[in-house]
């Protein structure tokens, strides 16, 4: 009868070990949950973003403002009209001789102008502006790059709490198959209480780990849901697995990187921006001229007859600066100051990025060697886990050893997700870091 009971135990602890996921992935997915794998995810994402509507917007905004700057090149056509009253009466002396004036005067009046020169201050304006709009593309572009990167980490740490879960169940599935064992063999009196006792109190330890795993789950689904914009609360089933391949990177050197950058090249039109600043600051201090055309209809300024008559005047407006203080100067000296600091900023990205694109490719290349050592390490915890089990029914070795080799299967399997997870938030660091959106 003991016999039979050691061969049933053993037989039992073998298939639990070698049952891998089935137990926890048995679990019937509810028929309202969605399906979702990370290229649907990331579509939605994209199509949800506030932040990619928001910078969308003020693309839009600067493309106009470039073409209001291109207006100021044009002729200028404007249309006035006054008209006034004088309540009380009034007559004008020439000479012992009065005349009286009319209560009421008014004109109307068309200007053409047209700027001939004004020290470059509208082309420098219009340059400005276009820069404005090349920033705002490619800062349209560099928050794609960030939601992107944002969707692939929020969806594969959501799948790998998923699997960290699946798996915690399958231990708790293991320690308690193992109690229900023990508790009969205790009853038979084959086993001390101790045994049992350690084991029913890693099984409440373990509980209490599947309790925080679940946990965890459950607020990552909520914000992969938050992320596309619907009810948190929504049943969501990420379908990929964490062990899933994906496309095989190759090393980018810098300057490729950099051509690809948005934000390398929002620190380049930065630089231009300030420049064209520059020759704004010292447009204002070159000679200015305009020329229109005035066509006036009204009034006389001196109204004895109320008599109406058309009046075309022809002008030219110049304005040549000539002492300010010292103004000009105190006001270039500053904006090349603020050229130089704004070429710093670009130096400065540009040794941010350098380091971005090795420490990236470092960690996606060793995480993605680190693969199959921590499957390696996977695989000989498993193997242990049963041969100890094994070796426990035949009484050589404690409960302890079981329960040690059941602690390192656990965390074999949890680094073993984690490296996974790992290797695909590097891949997404340096997708990013080449300027890629994929």
């Amino acid at each position: 009868m003991e016999m039979k009971k050691t061969i049933l135990y053993i037989f039992s602890l073998v298939f639990i070990v070698c049952a891998g996921n089935r137990v926890a992935l048995a679990q019937a997915v509810p028929e309202d949950t969605t399906c979702i794998d990370h290229t649907i995810y990331k579509e939605r994402v994209l199509g949800y973003s506030k932040e990619i509507m928001q910078s969308t917007e003020q693309k839009i905004a600067m493309s106009n403002a470039m073409k209001f700057a291109k207006t100021a090149f044009l002729p200028r056509l404007d249309f006035s009209g006054q008209a006034q009253y004088r309540i009380n009466d009034y007559n004008m002396d020439f000479a012992g001789y009065a005349l009286d004036m009319a209560h009421e005067s008014y004109s109307l009046g068309a200007q053409l102008s047209q700027v001939i020169y004004n020290g470059g201050a509208i082309k420098n304006t219009y340059r400005a502006a276009q820069i404005k709009d090349s920033i705002a593309g490619s800062a349209e572009e560099l928050t794609l790059q960030n939601i992107i990167y944002a969707a692939e980490v929020n969806y594969w740490s959501t799948v790998a709490k998923k699997e960290l879960y699946l798996t915690m169940c399958r231990y708790v599935e293991i320690i308690t198959s193992l109690a229900d064992i023990l508790k009969i063999r205790y009853k038979d009196g084959l086993i001390a209480k101790t045994d049992y006792l350690q084991t029913l109190s890693r099984l409440k330890e373990a509980s209490m780990n599947q309790s925080d795993a679940y946990k965890a789950y459950q607020l990552a689904l909520q914000n992969l849901n938050i992320m596309m914009g619907v009810n948190p609360l929504m049943p969501i089933n990420p379908t990929d697995s964490i062990n899933l391949s994906l496309e095989k990177l190759s090393y980018v050197d810098l300057e490729q990187a950099l051509a690809k950058r948005p934000d390398y090249r929002i620190s380049k039109l930065n630089v231009s921006y300030q420049q064209k600043q520059l020759n704004l600051v010292k447009s204002n201090y070159n000679p200015q001229l305009s020329v229109g055309l005035q066509q006036t209809w009204g009034t006389s300024m001196l109204n004895f007859t109320g008599e109406t008559l058309f009046n075309t005047n022809a002008f030219a407006q110049l304005s040549i600066p000539i002492f300010s203080w010292g103004a000009r100067y105190k006001r270039v000296n500053s904006q090349k100051a603020i050229i130089n600091s704004t070429d710093l900023d670009r130096q400065i990205a540009l040794d941010n990025i350098s380091k971005e694109l090795s420490n990236s490719w470092t960690e996606y290349t060793e995480n993605t060697r680190q693969i199959k050592l921590a499957h390696d390490a996977k695989i000989i915890a498993e193997e242990n886990l049963e041969l100890n089990t094994f070796s426990y029914t035949e009484g050589k070795l404690t409960i302890l050893d079981v329960l040690s080799s059941q602690l390192t299967w656990i965390q074999a399997q949890s680094k073993y997700i984690s490296t996974l997870l790992q290797q695909k938030i590097s891949r997404a660091a340096y997708l990013k870091a080449i300027g890629e959106s994929r």
